[in-house]
């Protein structure tokens, strides 16, 4: 389980198919969306489609100006795996 982090978090993602980036920072599925944001925030999770089948590290902290990626503002420079 990965929750809300201060690092980037890998995604494996496939060419043409439609993400939702968790916002709320509640997510059990870091950094998907989970939909817990349903009974704990007014967020909404961030849709995107991936461009081309590749790993991408996507802001851990949900607070990033340049969703879903991290801008550097409040993640550290490693990159989480989740382990």
């Amino acid at each position: 389980m990965v929750c809300k982090t201060n690092s980037p978090l890998p995604l494996d993602v496939e060419a043409g198919k439609t993400y939702g980036w968790c916002t709320c920072g509640f997510s059990q599925t870091m950094p998907l969306c989970d939909r817990a944001h349903r009974e704990l925030s007014d967020k909404k999770s961030f849709k995107f489609v991936a461009e081309e089948t590749t790993r991408l590290y996507l802001c851990g902290c949900s607070e990033t100006k340049t969703p879903p990626y991290c801008d550097g503002g409040y993640c550290k420079q490693e990159v989480t795996d989740g382990n």
